[in-house]
């Protein structure tokens, strides 16, 4: 038995191996994080518990979960914190905190009206794999103040957390990347029967009405055959444009800089300047191509940012740039959009998708917007086949 649990009492312990159990089986986040709260509280006999998660750069509290706090205090409290006073110093120093009385302290900033008194304060960071993740903040024990074994208790609570969490990612990442897969798979069908079938019907019937068209030139007919092959010809025109965004044959038989190369080809065409910089496989004369998952990765990425910047944005101007470096394919594209708030836009404008597939492939991703415009940023690791 470690030095952590000696001080535990038996029944501390049975509770927290029930708790463990019950949470490493448990494949829903949400669920996961509601029997934290629950168990932590039971566990210190606090009155409060929350789970601050952080942002992708881990400097503020992206959530706040709360239990112990009715809807209608929530709605007088206001927004959620962002991790200023108090809050913060486990985002600054990541390590167990026992407070008398969390308003005395020199880091306070006070509650807002409507919140309920809070004195006694207990935070323990929960870390996934070495990596900051959230907070463990309980307040105002029913007896007494906070001690050593409530703390004891905590921490291990933040180690089943832990595991829980990543174990439910794991299992939603895996539903994701199957999805992705299946989604990729239809969109490289249905680009093929729309080539192989469609588009050769179409180019079949504009064959066969230009030959009506010769044998009636001066007939009455003419002119309405002229605009038949004429909404033909837009169609199809219209049509290869559909099945380039649906699966890129460059990207399949070329690798990603051609199928980028022609995505922007066919964007710029539209009026919207577009400068593409590419700089991958430095110093690789093997002719090696990436592994799938990130060509397929990086063109959607770039696809999704341009369409958001032209159609959404109404862009004048976009800059691309796909550079190996450092182990990393490396992704920026900004453009001069009219920008958005990206967290209240939540899964609209495609982020949803680009922010899941960048992290099934290990990667990192930020956006930042603003009026003036937009920029993407994205690493991926380099892996070839």
């Amino acid at each position: 038995m470690s030095e952590a649990t000696v001080s535990l009492d038996e029944a501390r312990l049975r509770r927290l191996i029930e708790v463990g159990r019950t949470l490493v089986v448990e494949n829903d986040p949400a669920e996961v994080i509601n029997e934290a709260l629950d168990a932590a509280r039971e566990l210190t006999g606090a009155k409060y518990a929350a789970l601050g998660i952080l942002d992708s750069r881990r400097s503020e509290l992206e959530q706040f979960l709360t239990l112990g706090i009715d809807d209608r205090q929530k709605d007088q409290i206001g927004h959620p914190p962002h991790g200023g006073g108090v809050l913060g110093l486990l985002i600054e120093e990541p390590v167990p905190l026992i407070l008398e009385d969390v308003g005395d302290h020199p880091r306070s900033q006070g509650f807002p009206p409507g919140h309920p008194e809070m004195h006694s304060f207990l935070g323990v960071p929960v870390q996934i794999r070495g990596e900051a993740w959230g907070n463990l903040y309980l307040t105002e024990k029913e007896e007494g103040l906070f001690d050593e074994a409530d703390k004891q208790s905590v921490v291990i609570l933040a180690e089943w957390i832990a595991i829980a969490i990543d174990n439910a990612r794991s299992a939603a990442a895996e539903r994701v990347r199957l999805t992705i897969e299946g989604a990729e798979q239809e969109r490289g069908r249905w680009a093929r029967e729309l080539h192989d079938e469609t588009l050769q019907n179409l180019a079949g019937l504009r064959v066969l009405l230009s030959g009506t068209r010769r044998r009636t030139a001066m007939g009455p007919v003419s002119p309405i055959l002229d605009q038949a092959i004429e909404r033909i010809d837009e169609t199809i025109v219209e049509l290869r444009r559909l099945i380039a965004d649906l699966r890129p044959a460059a990207l399949d038989e070329l690798g990603v800089e051609a199928a980028l190369a022609s995505l922007v080809e066919r964007l710029s065409a539209t009026g919207v300047e577009i400068d593409l910089y590419v700089d991958l496989f430095p110093e690789d004369d093997t002719g090696a191509r990436y592994e799938p998952q990130l060509e397929d990765t990086t063109y959607r990425l770039v696809q999704e940012s341009l369409n958001n910047a032209v159609r959404h944005g109404k862009a004048a101007r976009a800059i691309v740039e796909v550079i190996e470096e450092d182990g990393e394919i490396r992704i920026r594209v900004t453009d001069d959009g009219s920008g958005f708030d990206p967290k209240r836009a939540g899964g609209g404008f495609g982020l949803l998708g680009m922010r899941e597939r960048v992290s099934l492939t290990g990667g990192r991703f930020d956006i930042r917007s603003s009026e003036d415009g937009t920029t993407i940023n994205a690493a991926l690791p380099a892996r070839r086949l």
